[in-house]
């Protein structure tokens, strides 16, 4: 299974440091970012997608709960904040939890879990429902399985998605098309690439190996890559 990518919001960086601190100790996520203040998460979040988001409530200019309640496709969220006047607020966004500083380890672990657990079963639940994609190019709609999609690439305001068969580009971006398909089936590995990762046999430091593509890896994406070899006992080594 993909790591659950997370993305650290609070304008301390005391905080922040524990809080990748106990994620580091459990198995099954990945630290996306840390941000100090909701305009460089925003900011983040328009070119990548995460799937839970730490955040603190209280920060300079512009706090967490009114930032959050703003944001268009909201990630699952974990409050940890100093104050608990924001708790039942933190309902109307759909809040897996609220944390409140300071927590011990044990009680952060039973809040990732529980974040962990929704997370897999909306993947799982996505991906029995999302067998086909629907492209617009060149004024047709093409029905596409998502289990043929080799790769995707992005090149300008256009991206390529790559089947077997067929190559389709269309006008677009390669985020808003990552939010359409399975995470759990799709990895990004490149600003200009995502990757089946079924599909993948092997990776090296700098590429992803495909049955007949070789895939380049992003610098920031290679951490990413690196896991999934640890857990995708497929994929090869080279």
């Amino acid at each position: 299974m993909k790591p659950i990518n997370c993305l650290l919001v609070d304008d301390e960086d005391l905080a922040l440091d524990i809080l990748e601190l106990y994620l580091n100790r459990l198995e099954g996520f990945n630290i996306s970012k840390r941000c100090n203040n909701v305009f460089e998460a925003d900011k983040y979040l328009k070119d990548n997608v995460v799937d839970l988001i730490f955040l603190d409530i209280q920060m300079p200019k512009l706090n967490g709960m009114e930032w959050i309640k703003k944001l268009d496709n909201k990630p699952s969220i974990i409050f940890c904040t100093a104050f608990d006047q924001f708790a039942l607020e933190s309902y109307d966004v759909n809040a897996i939890d609220y944390l409140l500083k300071p927590f011990s380890y044990e009680r952060f672990e039973k809040a990732a879990r529980k974040a962990q657990e929704k997370i897999i079963g909306n993947h799982q639940l996505n991906a029995s429902k999302e067998e086909f994609v629907n492209i617009r190019s060149e004024r047709k709609i093409y029905k596409i399985a998502v289990n043929d999609i080799l790769f995707i690439h992005s090149i300008g305001n256009y991206y390529k998605i790559v089947t077997k068969d067929k190559k389709i580009m269309a006008y677009g971006s390669l985020t808003s098309l990552e939010k359409e398909l399975s995470q759990s089936n799709f990895l990004r590995i490149h600003k200009s690439y995502m990757v089946a990762v079924n599909k993948i046999v092997a990776i090296s430091g700098t590429s992803v190996i495909l049955p007949n593509d070789k895939l380049p890896v992003g610098r920031k994406y290679r951490e990413i890559v690196e896991k999934l070899y640890e857990e995708t006992p497929t994929v090869r080594l080279i």
